[in-house]
C-alpha cells in the first residue's frame, strides 16, 4: 500500500474527522485507474458510511475528492502529466 499524498500520516475520515470504521477510498477510480491512484498515493480515508453514499450518489463529493487529488499530484507533476495517466483533467 502506497501513502496517500493527501493524507500523509494520519488516518482519519477526509470529510468528517471520524477515526472510526474506516474506508480506503481511491479519488481517481474506474478501469485502470485504483492502481494508478494507488501508485501515485491519489487515495484517502473515509467513514464506510461515507465511502458508501459516494458510490452510490453523491456526485459532488466524488467530483472534490478528485479535483483534491489531481491538485495534490500537480504539486509534485504537470497537469499534461495527469491527463496523460488519467485520461482527462477534473480542474
Amino acid at each position: 500500500m502506497s501513502n496517500s499524498i493527501l493524507q500523509p500520516n494520519d488516518k482519519y475520515c477526509y470529510v468528517s474527522g471520524s477515526v472510526i470504521n474506516l474506508d480506503k477510498h481511491h479519488c481517481i477510480h474506474g478501469i485502470g485507474n485504483r492502481a494508478l491512484a494507488e501508485k501515485y498515493g491519489l487515495w484517502v480515508w473515509l467513514r464506510h458510511d461515507i465511502h458508501m453514499s459516494l458510490h452510490d450518489r453523491d456526485k459532488d463529493l466524488d467530483r472534490y475528492l478528485e479535483q483534491e487529488a489531481q491538485r495534490a499530484f500537480e504539486k509534485t507533476h504537470t497537469r499534461e502529466e495527469f491527463r496523460k495517466l488519467f485520461g482527462k483533467s477534473y480542474l
